[in-house]
């Protein structure tokens, strides 16, 4: 099967080629039988869309495949901003009119250093790759496998503890740095959603053309428990420091799904936003 996947992958970049629209556990853990070296960096892949951009599918599916292969080492966030993230209910009513925006996805996209100009753009860990900080889909696994070969600084958990009576979420994260670091260490701590059904606007095959009318999409970014760029947790770490924070989170107050959610949490140098390193929850669990 793993080699299916990676052949779909390359098929799937070849297709986007000219498109562009407080324990923290140590080094080794096992998901789903696969042994996955955490003595690795984890690394951040953003990606750029939006439901009115027709190269946007395929460039999604790149992105769960290069985190697919690359399982607990890559955390895919899926930002809808810009003009193609609009809802379009005039336009294959009712399919385009959702609104998968967030004032967090909103501050990312218009900030002017990650020069997010196009879609499908992303970013990996938000370190320069061939020169660009952003960039297209085709180059994403490439950059992604150079940035897990960096030095590891940190190691983190995020566990979260859900009442399914009030319907409210308690997120602890744990990071204890490996490394020293020399800087302003900020944390940056998001939900995600999964399991979005919409419609989805695209002009490339084997997928409906010109709509999907029943896309999933994934990873969507809902929103920061701590801002957009987070808050500073540490300056010039030492090896050894240990950090925890605790978020809470009430979901009465929209119609996002506990059971679809996660949270991802990410530090990043304060001043160049580079991200140093990444850990997400499982699904939040309905029980009390």
């Amino acid at each position: 099967m793993k080699i299916i996947s990676r052949i779909s992958f390359i098929m799937l970049v070849g297709t986007l080629l000219f498109h562009s629209c407080t324990k923290v556990s140590e080094p080794y853990f096992t998901v789903k039988s696969v042994i996955v070296d955490t003595t690795k960096r984890s690394v951040l892949l953003e990606d750029y869309t939006g439901h009115l951009c027709v190269n946007c599918a395929p460039a999604a599916a790149v992105a769960s495949t290069i985190q697919e292969l690359n399982h607990g080492l890559v955390y895919v966030i899926s930002v809808h901003a810009g003009s193609f993230a609009r809802p379009n209910p005039t336009s294959y009513p009712p399919y385009l009119a959702a609104d998968y925006r967030c004032e967090t996805g909103n501050d990312w996209f218009g900030y002017g250093a990650f020069n997010i100009d196009a879609n499908p753009k992303g970013m990996v860990n938000r370190r320069p790759f061939k020169g660009q900080i952003s960039f297209g889909a085709s180059d994403w696994n490439q950059a992604v496998q150079a940035a897990v070969e960096l030095p590891k600084i940190a190691i983190m958990t995020v566990n979260n503890t859900f009442n399914n009576g009030n319907k409210m979420l308690d997120s602890k994260v744990d990071i204890k740095f490996l490394t020293g670091y020399t800087g302003k260490v900020n944390l940056t701590v998001c939900i995600l959603e999964d399991s979005i059904y919409g419609g989805q606007l695209n002009i490339i095959p084997p997928d409906s053309i010109p709509i999907i009318k029943n896309f999933r999409f994934m990873h969507v970014l809902r929103g920061s428990l701590n801002g957009s760029f987070g808050e500073e947790i540490s300056v010039n770490p030492s090896p050894g420091d240990l950090i925890t924070k605790s978020y809470s989170f009430d979901f009465t107050a929209n119609s996002w799904k506990p059971e679809h959610c996660n949270v991802i949490a990410f530090i990043s140098d304060a001043d160049t936003r580079e991200v140093l390193h990444v850990a997400k929850s499982q699904n939040i669990s309905l029980k009390k």
